[in-house]
């Protein structure tokens, strides 16, 4: 990848002395700032922007392992086999009018993969804006020439990765131009048929001028191996992910010819990856920001509030308190320590109301709101510091390079929120970042980047052991064999032999086996109708439950039979009681392979949709994480006497059914829906699986 960040020199094929188009913005750019040998490639002209211009690749006298290619779609196959035949080792392509476009630009796509195949040269793009380095000055890009010129280019410690190509030209300039965040790198890879995100995202892991790394992607090319990039890197990661709804997967298809994939398997991947999600492009860059000015030296959430407004106080408690994080209580020795800037009437508390305080002490010089600050960040039972400011009034405006200085000598997450008179608040902004402060103009943005801040900093555990699933020699025959979804009770044979808890059952073929099985098994027993192909028994009218008796057992079979027309067959099992009833499945999205689902279950899965997806396998943390993370805790925790689910065996459960998937490749999908929590722990009454 180094010859794409820091080549020793620049082909640009496609330049031009025209003004107005691409390849002589590329050309522009380079000479700005690009501190190596620049060669413009174009047959028609000897000249450009002062450098010799040459008719082809082939022609080029120095040497070059970079070429940024801008010509019609039609002619980029030809330049790049050029470039490969010099030993040019990498090219980034701009242009346009490939797969994104249709059938004919993904005829011309395709001929760039069938090159990077058989030459082994490196294709970044096509369709994109290429690589802003603003640090080293290396601007690879067709973006404006006069951003440079105006310096627009604000130099920090992050790095984005953006898909798509005019986005990140205008969300750098919207970045830049407001002046608050520093930026290290923006690359924009476009419609991906080579350097894809996972390849950007490993590059900057080792990057030493990259602290935050931050991607807007509208698919994955290899979601597993992101998912293994992600587990490792010891930065925080921010993603904005394209493509959630159906109409965005189908605006995803026709803008990269990505495939946006089910986006709860994503959100669940991040989840375990130790990734911020985040939902649109200003959050991403003020989570970024944040993420890079603070470095927390510990996960706690208590956090303290202090402001000018007791009304601020309160809207931003309910902000803390939504976010997840809590409300600190002062230690006495804290609560004596602000006592002596109250007027002796108000009380000391959190949010701490601090103008009482500010005009008790007008005229007397008293640093009320640096004290205050002090006495805050010293509490050993505060872990995070939220604190309002107002541009214009001096005396709700503390020292910034002292207040910094401060926050950096106790370490711990601050942000604050900033209101005023607008062309201050601008200001007063661009100070803060200067000075290292975290600002925000939206109580409700303060705190998901203060959360962000904390959390973030959290890292997954290392991709967890798989243990072995052994099938017995005829369940291996079986499985070579049949196709489509395999009936209830083969399916939790197969589950079953596999380590997963499943009910005691039997199949009968008469009323007599039944009443037997029945018998054995101790009422009440619930009954089964199985009919081949169909997995929907409740919707057909094909299960009893309480079955109490064996009268009841010969008129049920009766009925059963009938319903089916006598081409299925009755499965009998024993009735489960439980009051918490789940829902756990499997299945193979095309992105990330072997997926694990669970939440909230029986004949309501569809309805509330409580569910959490993540990538097998899954570790111990991971699969309790899925279990902490659907709506329905109450249940979970023992609603109205029941007893609390037993987390660590369902987690044991969710890890063994992503190790079968693994394992097994024959299955493409598991159901289990119900599974019971009751007085025998957790078992399976009811599973389908699904062979490819």
């Amino acid at each position: 990848m180094k010859h794409f960040f820091e080549p020793e020199g620049v082909v640009v094929i496609g330049a031009t002395p025209n003004p107005v188009k691409g390849g002589n913005a590329i050309v522009k750019n380079l000479l700005m700032s690009y501190k190596g040998p620049v060669y413009p490639v174009n047959p028609r002209y000897k000249e450009i922007d002062g450098l010799v211009c040459y008719p082809s690749v082939r022609d080029v006298p120095g040497k070059a392992d970079l070429a940024i290619i801008f010509v019609p779609a039609a002619q980029v196959a030809a330049a790049v086999a050029e470039c490969a035949e010099k030993g040019i080792p990498g090219v980034m392509v701009e242009s346009g009018g490939f797969a994104e476009t249709g059938a004919a630009g993904a005829k011309f796509q395709e001929e760039l993969i069938q090159i990077a195949a058989r030459t082994g040269i490196r294709i970044w793009g096509p369709n994109c804006m290429g690589l802003v380095d603003v640090v080293n000055g290396n601007i690879f890009s067709f973006m404006n020439p006069e951003w440079q010129k105006e310096g627009m280019l604000i130099p920090g410690r992050v790095s984005l990765v953006v898909q798509s190509g005019m986005l990140s030209a205008v969300f750098l300039v919207d970045i830049m131009s407001h002046a608050l965040t520093g930026i290290a790198r923006v690359c924009s890879l476009g419609n991906k048929v080579d350097i894809d995100g996972c390849d950007i995202l490993e590059y900057f892991m080792e990057d030493p001028q990259t602290d935050v790394i931050g991607l807007y992607l509208e698919s994955f090319t290899d979601g597993r191996r992101f998912l293994e990039i992600a587990r490792r890197c010891e930065k925080p990661i921010v993603v904005l992910k394209g493509g959630k709804s159906k109409k965005g997967a189908q605006a995803a298809m026709s803008h990269t010819a990505s495939l946006a994939g089910n986006s709860r398997i994503v959100s669940g991947m991040m989840r375990q990856a130790g990734i911020i999600e985040v939902r649109d492009f200003r959050q991403m860059a003020d989570v970024c920001r944040s993420l890079s000015l603070i470095k927390p030296s510990s996960e706690g959430k208590r956090t303290a509030v202090i402001t000018f407004s007791g009304g601020a106080g309160i809207v931003s408690t309910d902000f803390v308190e939504e976010q997840g994080l809590s409300i600190a209580d002062f230690t006495p020795e804290t609560k004596e320590k602000l006592a002596t800037l109250f007027p002796s009437w108000m009380p000391v508390s959190n949010p701490v109301d601090l103008w009482p305080a500010i005009e008790s002490h007008l005229g007397s010089g008293v640093d009320v709101l640096g004290l205050a600050l002090s006495a805050v960040l010293a509490d050993p039972g505060v872990d995070a510091v939220f604190m309002h400011f107002s541009a214009g009034a001096s005396r709700l405006l503390p020292n910034l390079p002292a207040l910094a200085a401060e926050i950096k000598r106790h370490g711990k997450p601050f942000v604050a929120w900033l209101i005023g008179r607008q062309d201050l608040v601008l200001k007063t902004q661009k100070e803060a970042l200067a000075a290292g402060v975290p600002v925000f103009t939206e109580i409700g943005r303060a705190t998901e980047c203060l959360t962000a801040a904390i959390q973030g900093r959290h890292k997954p555990e290392k991709t967890p052991e798989i243990h072995p699933v052994d099938l017995p020699p005829e369940m291996g025959n079986i499985l070579s064999a049949a196709h489509g979804a395999q009936d209830e009770h083969f399916s939790k044979k197969l589950l079953g032999a596999c380590g997963i808890p499943t009910v005691r059952e039997a199949v009968a073929g008469t009323a007599k086996e039944a009443a037997g099985i029945s018998a054995e098994l101790g009422y009440p027993v619930v009954m089964k109708g199985l009919l081949p192909g169909n997995v929907h028994k409740t919707e057909m009218g094909l299960v009893r439950l309480g079955v109490a008796d064996g009268k009841s057992v010969l008129e049920t079979f009766e009925e059963l039979t009938g319903a089916m027309e006598n081409r299925g067959s009755v499965l009998i099992q024993r009735q489960i009681s439980g009051r918490v009833e789940l829902i756990l499945g499997l299945l193979r999205d095309p992105q990330f392979g072997a997926c694990v689902m669970f939440g909230a279950g029986g004949i309501s899965a569809e309805l509330f949709e409580d569910t959490v997806f993540a990538v097998a396998p899954l570790t111990m943390k991971e699969a309790l994480g899925m279990i902490d993370s659907i709506r329905g805790q109450k249940l979970l925790n023992g609603f109205r006497g029941s007893r609390p689910v037993d987390r660590e065996a369902l987690a044991r459960i969710i890890i063994r059914l992503g190790e079968i998937g693994l394992a097994i490749p024959e299955i493409t999908e598991i159901d289990l829906n119900p599974l019971i929590w009751g007085e025998d722990g957790v078992i399976a009454v009811d599973a389908t699986v699904v062979l490819a």
